[in-house]
């Protein structure tokens, strides 16, 4: 069961984690974030989420961000509300393209930790990083977030200029995905 409510994580970690049978929070599950890392948060999530979830079921968290270099790792842990409460993607991006201006140190990673709870009440977390740049201006329409304005070192296209395969592949939640089904024995 997994522990959010952003549809395109959910979309994202189905397809990462196929084969398993995933169902996902209630409507209006949005817990606060109040850590100050990605663990801490992700670790908030799931312990939400736990006493409402069947007693057989993992519970899992997602927790992610990006981190630039110039901004000190803004707007790391803050990301889906860089520009604010209620704040669009188009509004983070903006805001950030904004604050790194004409700059030539545009370096950037993207973080990701999954956290899950199983049945028995262990704890598994998995990591996941994609090191990257921010470009100067969004390209492509797929992906979600920061995709549009996040170029990996690996490749010379934005995250939402690749299919969901090949983003997939690489990103950080497709790594930290990888390493849970290794964690859970079904990698």
């Amino acid at each position: 069961m997994l522990a959010t409510g952003n549809r395109d994580k959910v979309r994202e970690l189905e397809g990462l984690l196929a084969g398993t049978d995933v169902t996902t929070a209630p409507k209006g599950f949005n817990p606060d974030e109040t850590g100050s890392t990605l663990v801490q948060n992700a670790g908030q999530k799931a312990r939400a989420l736990r006493p409402d979830a069947p007693a057989d079921a993992y519970v899992m968290a997602d927790d992610s961000g990006l981190f630039v270099h110039a901004l000190d790792g803004r707007p790391g842990v803050y990301s889906a509300r860089y520009a604010g409460a209620g704040a669009t993607y188009a509004d983070n991006n903006a805001l950030l393209l904004r604050e790194l201006g004409d700059g030539d140190h545009r370096a950037a990673a993207f973080g990701c930790v999954l956290y899950c709870i199983t049945p028995d009440g262990d704890v598994l977390v998995s990591a996941g990083v994609l090191p990257g740049e921010i470009t100067r201006q969004a390209a492509g329409a797929r992906g979600f977030g920061y995709d549009p304005v996040f170029r990996p070192l690996t490749d010379d296209r934005t995250l939402a200029e690749m299919t969901r395969d090949e983003k997939a592949a690489i990103s950080h939640r497709g790594r930290a995905a990888r390493g849970m089904a290794r964690l859970l024995g079904i990698a």
